[in-house]
């Protein structure tokens, strides 16, 4: 199937969630594994490698991607473990794993290593006909880059000890030195593996050599574009795809298994000896792919006896498994009980259409009635009462369900990242279309901006001094007239409109702003909380990166006025999280959320839950 079929290669705590991409005539000209980047680069360059899988696929090779343990939805990587040994354990594995699925063991085999993925297979190249190394970066310039990141981009959210937090990954100190061992090889490397080094079907035959290519785009802006920027900013180059694609050398194609059987359930015994289950499922008449995890003695899909469900979901475009918080929540909150169910949104993750080349707009009322479809799967499976945690723009894809009449029907909604209340698609289209990370560095006559540039210059405002009293007006009219001048009327509309809704939000009046709510004219946190909270206990949780946004709303003071009205409606502060829960801390923090809303004193976790590696 050239879209990709599910399958757990691996057992127990060792298993990682993979992709194999095939061609329909039920042959293969060799099979092509996809070492992905690590860290926050992973879940960014999602759509990237599933393209390029998609486009081996049609060139007639078997193509198979997956998470490395510690990421996506693969198992968690253990504080004990090596984080090279388990990586490259990982790598065998997957081509072990799709050879049995092939039925066929002697197929030539290749591995694309993307960005820290080149690190990894370039540790192992003995083992592969070919290595394309593309973009490849050291593990030791990855570590160091990213953990100087995470204290730029989320420089409020306090460590987590005994972590170095790579967003989207975190590792023990030992562990990220055993990363930064890893360099990238070569581009004409000619590695030939040694009789008798090799297991037979894991490895090549003793003698042959192994060819190493290197793929780089000149544009270094257009190769971060496809795993280093926002997830809306990502664009995909298929001539860049196409490249890496003819860095294979053909083969002519074998016949291989033309069904697979592949293993959608994985069963493991976590740290503290609850044994969990993990479903691959579909969900929806669009089939959207899902994963549910539950602990044993609650059932399995299909009856789960009645115990408590939990649906989760992302921001933006992420998929079902977000930046990778949603897996390692759903396992903790699995042992207390919590059925957890994850699921692809309509068009998003691996419900993306084969031929998309960017992320699809998730600000839309079908993501909300997709929503509906996951809360139902878990009922008509067994789960009463049923919860939902959502973040972001899942958020206010709930809110704007509500606005239309059609609320989430759950017992607790826990809004993680909220303070958003324009409930509009058309504007949400629009907004969506500024990014673009193959834009120009500055904003084009269009209005799109390339937001991924971080080097581009901001524009240049007036530095006319203001005075304080009546001679500030006129030098607040000069100031609008030197913008004018240098940057046209359309910033002189702007800066007068931003200004109009700043004071709107801070002087108008509160019963005058709760009834312009009401008629419509002003977007308040009324509008969207009250219909959410009607028969639904609520909970918003918000950060440093949303609390501001949330005060200049006025939405603690809507939360207030609810409460008293009797809904069961509160919001909860918390210095320890960054918008997109990207960092080990701001997962915690959820989890912790999560479970004392959902779970209280039930919990049969762990006080301190093994939701990343921690020292021992």
């Amino acid at each position: 199937m050239i879209k990709g079929e599910p399958t757990w290669i691996g057992t127990g705590s060792a298993a990682v969630l993979a992709w194999v991409h095939t061609s329909p005539e039920a042959t293969s000209r060799g099979l092509v594994v996809v070492a992905p980047p690590a860290g926050r680069e992973l879940t960014l360059s999602a759509l990237t490698i599933r393209r390029l899988c998609i486009i081996l696929a049609q060139a007639g090779f078997t193509a198979v991607r997956f998470g490395w343990r510690g990421s996506l939805d693969s198992q968690p990587l253990l504080p004990t473990d090596d984080a090279v040994q388990a990586w490259q354990a990982d790598v065998r594995a997957v081509v072990d794993g799709t050879r049995q699925l092939l039925g066929v063991h002697d197929l030539p085999t290749h591995a694309v290593g993307y960005r820290t993925g080149a690190a990894v297979v370039g540790s192992m190249l003995e083992e592969f006909d070919t290595v394309v190394s593309w973009e490849p970066v050291a593990g030791k310039t990855f570590v160091r880059q990213w953990s100087r990141l995470r204290h730029t981009v989320a420089h409020h959210v306090p460590d987590t000890e005994g972590l170095v937090d790579l967003l989207g990954m975190a590792l023990t100190p030992e562990q990220a030195q055993q990363f930064s061992t890893l360099g990238i090889p070569q581009p004409s490397d000619t590695v030939t593996s040694e009789p008798g080094a090799a297991d037979e079907g894991t490895e090549q035959a003793a003698g042959a050599a192994t060819t190493v290519v290197e793929v780089k785009e000149a544009d270094k802006r257009r190769a971060k574009a496809m795993y280093g920027v926002e997830p809306f900013d990502i664009r995909v180059h298929d001539d860049v795809l196409n490249r890496v694609r003819d860095a294979l050398p053909a083969a002519t194609a074998r016949p291989v298994a033309a069904e697979l059987h592949t293993v959608l359930e994985n069963t493991w015994t976590d740290a503290n000896g609850h044994q969990l289950h993990e479903r691959v499922v579909e969900v929806g008449p669009e089939h959207r792919v899902g994963v549910v995890t539950w602990a044993q003695g609650y059932g399995e899909p299909g009856d789960f006896r009645g115990a408590e469900g939990l649906f989760v979901s992302g921001g933006g475009p992420d998929p079902r498994y977000g930046g990778g918080e949603w897996p390692l929540i759903a396992r903790a909150l699995a042992a207390d009980g919590l059925v957890t169910l994850r699921v692809d949104r309509p068009l998003v993750g691996d419900s993306t259409p084969v031929d998309a080349i960017r992320a699809t707009n998730s600000y839309t009322r079908r993501s909300a009635v997709s929503f509906q479809e996951s809360v139902d799967w878990l009922r008509s499976n067994g789960c009463e009462p049923v919860h939902a945690g959502l973040l972001c723009s899942s958020a206010w894809a709930a809110g704007l369900s509500a606005v239309h009449g059609s609320p989430l029907n759950v017992q607790s909604l826990v809004l993680i990242g909220h303070a958003e209340w324009k409930m509009s698609e058309q504007l949400w289209e629009q907004v969506r279309e500024t990014y673009n990370a193959d834009a120009p560095r500055t904003a084009a006559a269009t209005g799109t901006v390339n937001r991924a540039a971080r080097n581009s210059a901001a524009p240049q405002m007036p530095t006319r001094k203001i005075r304080p009293g009546l001679p500030g007006v006129l030098d607040r009219v000069l100031w609008l007239n030197d913008l004018r001048i240098s940057q046209g009327l359309p910033a002189v509309k702007a800066v007068l409109r931003d200004q109009v809704v700043q004071l709107l939000r801070t002087r108008m009046p509160y019963v005058l702003w709760q009834l312009a709510g009401k008629q419509g004219r002003l977007e308040t946190p009324e509008r969207v909380l009250e219909p959410l909270s009607r028969n639904t206990r609520v909970v918003v949780l918000n950060g440093p990166d949303d609390l501001p946004r949330w005060q200049v709303t006025r939405a603690d003071r809507a939360v207030d006025k609810l409460s008293a009205a009797g809904r069961s409606v509160r919001s909860v502060e918390s210095d320890r999280l960054d918008h997109s829960v990207i960092t080990a801390t701001g997962c915690r923090t959820v989890l912790e959320t999560l479970r004392t809303e959902l779970v209280g004193d039930h919990a049969a976790g762990d006080a301190q839950p093994h939701i990343a590696p921690t020292a021992s």
